[in-house]
């Protein structure tokens, strides 16, 4: 239900008028207040954000789109009259009590768009003007991606396939939210995704289906948590687990002993860096010992926005301007980098679609030696950079020199 912004600002204030009236239920599905709902998802799909925002404020309902990472506010306010009638809407599409206002509350919605069902998670939080409800879509790019379109440098890409090849042991992605971890888990598994594999995932939830892969969505209310699911595990003769997040270390501690076990595991924790991994597994009282002996590799990542090929310019950074700082001795006279002006490609922002940038720490013999040892931060940081470990601010530079992002991009994100 695509539909241009005068029609959009005119169901908006019908949708208004309605609430006033209270007439919002007599509409059926012909109301003004269940389609602008249908036309916002649209336009969140159409946008290709990752979440929607409906934000109430003291004397309208803000909207807000992510979209590359990034959130941007809808142009047209919607009034506060439509606030409570709209958001019950989209609670009865969730399958949410609409009668509950001060409780936290989770749904989903199953939502028909140009021929695909799109998965769309909603929380509602209570608020001091009202309640939060932020929409994640969790399949409008449908497509899985294979190892060789994630981004990562030849170099890294060769670690990479070193890590996850190999029998046992086990494989961190770290990362913040939104740092696409689970796309660069799901693109390992196809890389070892072949008939003789009996490959197993855990989520909460499942984000993506692929196909041959035996995906098992986390249910507390039905005694389904991780735990209950990692023992189950062991008894379905598996050849590689990967586990949507360490949640705890209780959780932690059994994911080291199904690596203890010979088998392959892979999962994500939230950490700064690749040898921030290590600390994490330790803060979770996990021993170095086994930190040493199960840790084959880690692999930290952030998304950048991908630079609009559309409206890119070269320009020459100055010896003394804020880039050649950044770049260090990376700058040299001559030197081109880009940049974007903006255009209707890409809304005027200079970016279209993201790009991974990665680190990945591979457990040499040194490396597991520090880890036995108990080495601090700083010195498995140095030793990492020695054994080949680039960092995510080198890999950044590589790609901003090759022209895919912009030096402002890189300093926001890292």
């Amino acid at each position: 239900m695509n539909i241009d912004e005068t029609a959009f600002k005119i169901l908006i204030s019908r949708a208004a008028g309605e609430a006033r009236q209270g007439l919002e239920h007599q509409g059926g599905a012909n109301s003004p207040v269940v389609k602008l709902a249908d036309v916002l998802l649209e336009r969140a799909i159409e946008r290709r954000a990752s979440d929607l925002h409906l934000e109430p404020q003291t004397d309208f309902l803000r909207v807000r789109y992510r979209i590359d990472g990034l959130l941007q506010i809808e142009d047209n306010v919607l009034p506060k009259e439509v606030e409570s009638i709209l958001i019950a809407r989209l609670k009865v599409m969730a399958g949410m009590d609409t009668a509950k206002h001060q409780c936290p509350q989770d749904g989903h919605i199953e939502f028909a768009s140009e021929g695909r069902q799109i998965d769309i998670r909603v929380s509602v939080l209570p608020a001091i003007h009202g309640e939060l409800m932020v929409l994640r879509f969790m399949n409008v790019e449908e497509k899985i991606l294979n190892l060789g379109e994630l981004g990562f440098s030849d170099k890294n890409m060769e670690l990479f396939r070193g890590i996850i090849e190999k029998p046992s042991g086990l494989v961190i992605l770290s990362g913040p939210v939104n740092s696409g971890k689970t796309t660069s888990l799901y693109a390992a598994l196809q890389a070892l995704n072949k008939p003789e594999s009996n490959l197993v995932t855990l989520e909460n939830p499942v984000e993506r289906v692929v196909p041959g892969i035996n995906q098992v969505e986390i249910n507390p209310k039905s005694g389904l948590n991780y735990m209950a699911g990692l023992k189950a595990l062991l008894r379905q003769d598996i050849t590689a687990v990967m586990v949507g997040e360490i949640r705890d270390g209780e959780v932690a501690s059994y994911i080291v002993r199904i690596a203890l076990t010979g088998h392959l595991i892979m999962t994500t924790l939230h950490t700064e860096n690749a040898v921030g991994v290590i600390f994490r597994l330790r803060e979770m009282n996990i021993p170095p010992y086994m930190i040493a002996a199960t840790l084959t590799g880690a692999v930290a990542q952030r998304l950048v926005r991908k630079s609009c090929p559309h409206c890119q310019e070269e320009y020459e950074p100055a010896a003394n301007s804020a880039e050649a700082q950044m770049l260090g001795e990376r700058w040299h006279r001559g030197l081109h980098l880009k940049r974007n002006t903006g255009c209707p490609h890409c809304r005027g922002t200079g970016y279209s679609g993201r790009l991974a940038l990665q680190e990945v720490l591979v457990i040499s013999p040194a490396v597991r030696e520090a880890i036995l040892m108990s080495a601090d931060r700083d010195r498995l940081q140095a030793l990492a950079e020695r054994e080949g470990l680039r960092t995510l601010w080198q890999d950044g530079v590589d790609k901003v020199l090759d022209g895919k992002t912009t030096l402002s991009e890189l300093k926001r994100v890292i």
